[in-house]
């Protein structure tokens, strides 16, 4: 994978997964008790209501995940993980119109239809992408229309329900379970071994803080000082911090990974004289598919029914 392209995709992870993560975890739990299936038979004519040059239009479904795995792509990843890929963009799209439908008091009138301030995918347009990807534009549009075609229409489902698609950049050596991060059981979301993980480069990553900075980039979370460390005070099984003490302040952990622009909340400090040395594993909060452990999988010639089994338990893959 190219780094230029692992730090944009990376960026992305960071910055709009944390974002939607709890949010989708919580739509699950809703279209769980929700009455009624969703209208999940009907393939055609889905359409997200795109806002451009200054006018409202719509874009079919499969043209606009094209769009965004263009964006989204690494130049080393093959067909079978650009298809990959493909399902889990158009299966989070589903997924919403699936909860509009139930939130909504029009008897399904607008189910498939949604507007894209309402996805967390991000579209690109032509220019972007050919400023983004250069001499390499077309075939990298031409690869993702590819695995837009070979898939259409196929999404993820359980028990007969579009799900909830969540992944991740680079997982701890194996994914975790939403009831482990949330407290709350979701069948698909169990862990499973992503062992490939630990051979990316962004495996892991260590910064050293001085006591100094960290009071300053924590001050107006900070009271009284009643504590000389720094320590995770809380965390799960698998090392991902719930909450960090700072000098006896109790603060977020998803906090004090975005004040300190760190990779994943999965963080370990210890002291090492007047620095605290602050280590981070994995990229994103390991749930759902690793798209680098996905990556080597379809480079070992897995399919991608297979790669989304794998990370999915008890799904099943098709239209």
């Amino acid at each position: 994978m190219r780094g230029g392209k692992n730090l944009k995709v990376k960026c992305i992870l960071l910055g709009i997964l944390g974002a939607f993560v709890l949010t989708y975890v919580i739509s699950y739990m809703y279209n769980r008790t929700a009455s009624g299936q969703a209208a999940v038979d009907d393939e055609k004519n889905r359409s997200v209501c795109i806002y451009q040059d200054g006018a409202y239009e719509l874009v079919d479904v499969e043209e606009y995940v094209q769009q965004v795995l263009a964006g989204m792509a690494d130049g080393g990843w093959n067909m079978e993980m650009l298809r990959t890929v493909a399902v889990i963009i158009r299966t989070g799209i589903y997924h919403q119109m699936d909860v509009n439908t139930h939130n909504t008091a029009n008897n399904g009138k607008t189910a498939n239809l949604i507007n894209e301030a309402e996805l967390r995918e991000i579209r690109y347009t032509e220019d972007e992408l050919r400023e983004m990807w250069g001499n390499d534009y077309q075939r990298i549009t031409n690869m993702t229309s590819r695995a837009v075609s070979d898939t259409r229409g196929v999404v993820v489902r359980y028990d007969g329900e579009v799900i909830v698609p969540v992944y991740h950049m680079v997982s701890t050596g194996h994914t975790v379970s939403a009831e482990e991060l949330f407290g709350r059981d979701i069948p698909y979301l169990r862990q499973v071994s992503s062992d490939a993980d630990r051979m990316a480069d962004d495996f892991s990553g260590t910064v050293l803080y001085s006591g100094d900075r960290l009071r300053k980039t924590f001050q107006k979370w900070m009271g009284d000082e009643t504590d000389d460390e720094v320590k995770v005070a809380s965390a799960t099984a698998s090392g991902y911090a719930k909450e960090i003490s700072v000098f006896g302040n109790t603060i977020d952990a998803e906090l004090f990974r975005d004040q300190l622009g760190l990779a994943s909340t999965n963080i370990h400090i210890d002291r090492q004289e007047n620095e605290y040395r602050v280590i981070t594993v994995g990229v994103g909060d390991s749930l759902g598919l690793s798209l680098y452990g996905a990556g080597v999988l379809a480079a070992n010639g897995e399919s991608y029914e297979d790669i989304l089994q794998y990370y999915y338990t008890g799904v099943t893959v098709g239209k």
